[in-house]
């Protein structure tokens, strides 16, 4: 399988994988630049299928265990999203006056955005949410899939570009990076929120220990993630389109930790988190959650990390 972080060939399989439609697709990873994939991929349709209503229902990320749904727990959030638009995703640009979102789910940043007086786009891939979003704010918000989108209106110009949680749907990251570059005003910045679940200590555990037991971990989710980015991955894929690259590493306290299944592995997990907390806060490394800034697209198609 081609890898989408280096376009080597070489790759292994991890003791993870997902069971969906009696079909297995099984995690693995690129030795060369680390980015972590299923083989097989999901195709289009199925890809389709994933991001039903139900996913924003209940199926996000655990949502249903905490007894609620994404626009119910977006909905109190309005608050925090301000703070972390003008903290982690603005502050990237000098003077911003735009912003376009990637993967916009029910709008409540790009709302969050034009209360702070920017201009504002976005595209959403799930119908029922692009549809909640206008309904709701009244955003401008085109529905389909990012690698769809005519370029057209959107050439240089948008001074920031926000991809939250998105990328690692996506079947091919590097083809949409590519797009976004055509899509960023000159001095414009390129702002990627990613999990980084495989850098946390339990499951760089669980990859040694799991072989030594003959044993494979089922995932419990649908097989949305076709690709998994580690710090180290990050770094690669990001440096071969951009000049310059800065990835921040933080991890969710263990008393905000969401388990998706009540499993002895996920309580090991819930274990080995607290362990984590200061090995990330001292390191700034082996966390499950990474911001991206990147900006000065550069011509370079390979990079040795």
């Amino acid at each position: 399988m081609k890898c989408v972080g280096c376009d080597g060939q070489a790759s292994s399989p991890l003791p993870f994988h997902y069971e969906w439609e009696a079909r297995r697709f099984v995690l693995c990873h690129c030795p060369r630049c680390g980015m972590i994939s299923l083989d097989p991929q999901p195709t289009s349709a199925e890809i389709a299928a994933f991001y039903t209503e139900e996913y924003f229902a209940s199926g996000l990320h655990g949502l249903d265990r905490l007894g609620t749904d994404y626009e119910s727990a977006a909905d109190t959030g309005i608050a925090a999203a301000v703070r972390f638009l003008e903290r982690e995703v603005l502050a990237a640009h000098s003077h911003p006056h735009s912003l376009f979102e990637i993967g916009a789910a029910m709008g409540h940043l790009l709302a969050a955005g034009e209360s702070l007086g920017l201009v504002c786009g976005g595209i959403e891939i799930s119908p029922e949410a692009a549809a909640r979003a206008r309904d709701k704010f009244g955003l401008a918000l085109e529905g389909g899939r990012f690698e769809d989108l005519d370029l057209s209106p959107h050439r240089q110009r948008w001074d920031v570009i926000y991809a939250g949680d998105v990328l690692e749907h996506l079947q091919d990251p590097a083809a949409a990076v590519v797009k976004v570059i055509d899509m960023l005003a000159p001095g414009g910045v390129f702002v990627v929120r990613l999990p980084s679940s495989f850098d946390l200590l339990s499951s760089r555990l669980a990859i040694r220990v799991l072989p030594v037991l003959g044993r494979t971990m089922r995932l419990p989710d649908k097989p949305y993630h076709l690709h998994e980015f580690t710090h180290r991955s990050a770094l690669y894929f990001f440096r071969r389109h951009f000049d310059e690259v800065a990835v921040v590493s933080s991890l969710i306290p263990p008393w905000k930790l969401n388990l998706k299944s009540g499993s002895a592995a996920y309580r090991i997990k819930n274990a080995l988190h607290w362990v984590n907390l200061p090995v990330t806060y001292v390191a700034k490394r082996c966390g499950d959650r990474l911001v991206v800034r990147a900006k000065t697209p550069c011509s370079k198609r390979a990079v040795d990390i």
